[in-house]
Parts: structure tokens; sequence; C-alpha cells
């Protein structure tokens, strides 16, 4: 072999040279393929959850119905009913219902902001003032923007608390004077009459009239009752609370024929009556 050195064509040398050259080109736009799809599958499979989700539910409605039976028969007006072993006859059932709460299955509470309102099923009749009442029948109380959850009982009281039962200029919810609850009979007509019964009961031969009344801060009574099934409320749908009020619990443990009148004058008689609302009086029949 000879000591000259090799010479080879500019040609080779470019090629040699090139070839590690286009090697790494090729593998840097891998890469960046790669890293493409990669991006691509991250936002596909975002995209995806985000389609997953379900929109959040705002505040909803529900309708409330205090649906007045006598024992296992709706209650009706002028009508005869038997029932534990007399007679009755109603002409008028009318009472409070105020500050409603909603209780979440979390234990959270949602006061109804205010929440005062009539119930009543009765016949025309006079107040204090020359105003004659009309007949009337309400039991549906509809609530609304209420926050959305799911909810396991309801508290309602029977009556007017003190801050609006002492005195009666203030306004709230459907409080007024012009319904005929207030009573000057009572002796003291700045306060509301919290509920009343009205009609006539017999005893074999015997009848009597009578007006069963309550009042007094003393007998503003809390209900509390838990749903029989999870309540939920939201913007999809206005549930409903489907109540009982039983009215012959309402004179539960008074003898009517001996105690035919409650009111201002029979004050142990009246503080039962009010318990029977707070405790007997209403059930839940049904929630959807």
């Amino acid at each position: 072999m000879s000591g000259k050195p090799v010479c080879m064509p500019p040609s080779l040398l470019i090629n040699l040279w090139s070839r590690p050259c286009h090697a790494s080109s090729t593998l840097i736009k891998m890469k960046k393929i790669l890293s493409i799809l990669s991006l691509s599958a991250i936002l596909f499979a975002a995209c995806t959850k985000n389609n997953d989700v379900q929109p959040v539910e705002t505040a909803g409605k529900a309708t409330i119905t205090f649906d007045a039976v006598v024992g296992t028969s709706d209650f009706a007006l002028n009508k005869d009913f038997t029932a534990n072993g007399k007679t009755w006859n109603f002409t008028q059932l009318r009472y409070w219902v105020s500050n409603v709460v909603l209780v979440k299955a979390s234990g959270e509470e949602y006061a109804v902001p205010n929440s005062y309102y009539l119930l009543e099923e009765n016949n025309a009749a006079e107040t204090n003032s020359a105003y004659t009442y009309p007949a009337n029948k309400r039991e549906d109380v509809k609530l609304t923007d209420i926050p959305a959850g799911d909810y396991k009982s309801i508290k309602f009281s029977v009556g007017v608390d003190t801050k609006y039962n002492s005195n009666l200029s203030l306004q709230a919810g459907e409080l007024s004077q012009l319904n005929g609850m207030t009573n000057v009979s009572w002796m003291w007509a700045t306060t509301y009459i919290f509920s009343s019964l009205k009609g006539k009961v017999t005893d074999g031969a015997t009848s009597k009239t009578m007006v069963v009344e309550t009042g007094l801060d003393a007998n503003y009574k809390t209900v509390t009752l838990a749903l029989p099934s999870t309540l939920h409320i939201g913007s999809s749908k206005s549930s409903t609370i489907l109540l009982n009020a039983d009215v012959t619990k309402v004179t539960d443990g008074i003898d009517v024929m001996t105690t035919p009148t409650v009111g201002a004058s029979q004050a142990t008689a009246m503080a039962a009556v009010a318990t029977n609302y707070g405790t007997k009086v209403f059930t839940v029949k049904s929630v959807n």
C-alpha cells in the first residue's frame, strides 16, 4: 500500500455528512407529531368529560297541599260526618301556617321568607268591620326560589309569632286584619286568632254549636314532619308535598259536648287544642 493519502470524492463526503442530519431531522419531526397527537388526545378527553357533566340545577318550586280530612273522608262544609261516636257538621275551618322551613338531607335549613298563609274552608263570614269575608277554600301553598337539593323534612308553625301577633300594623305574607281572624269577642282584638273550627256536634238527641279557637303567644305551636322519601327540589320540575289535616284530631282529649266553646275563657282547653295542632292534626301523605 502506498503512503499517499486516500482521497474521497466530494459527493461521497457530502452524502456521508448529511446522513446523520437527515436522521436527526426525521426524529424531530416524529417527536412533533407525537406531541401533537398527545395534545389532541388530551383535548378530546377533556371535551368528552365536559360533555358528560350535568348542568347545575338552579332554584326550584314546590307546592304544599294541606288536605283537610275527617278521619279517612274528605272534609266538606255543611255535611254530616260520623266520628268518635258523634255526628259532626262543619261550617268553618281556618288556621294560620307560618314560618315554613325545609330541611335538607345534610341538615341545612331553608327558611321560606315572609311565609304567612291562611288555610281555610269556610262559608261567608262577618268580620269586626262592615266587611263580609267571602266563602273560600284554600289548601295550597306555593313556594318559589327554593335552593336546589334533596330535602328530608318540613317544619311550620300554626299561628302567628310574637313579632306580628303583638302588632297588627306590621305586615308580612298574607297577614291582614280584614280576614276575620281577629275577634273582639276574645277581648284582645290586638292579636290574631291562630285557628278556628266551627260547626255543630250531635251526640244522640243532643246537639251543640261548636266554636273551637286558639290564640295567644303560648299557643303558637311548631310542627315537624319527616318526609317518607327524599324530596328533590330543582329547576327541572315542580315538586309537591301532600299533607293531611285531620279535623277529628283538633278536639282530641276535649269533651265537646260539655265544652263546645273553646277560646279566651277556656285557657286549659285552648292549650290542649293548640298542642293537638302541633302534634296530631298534620301528617305527610306523599311527596313528589
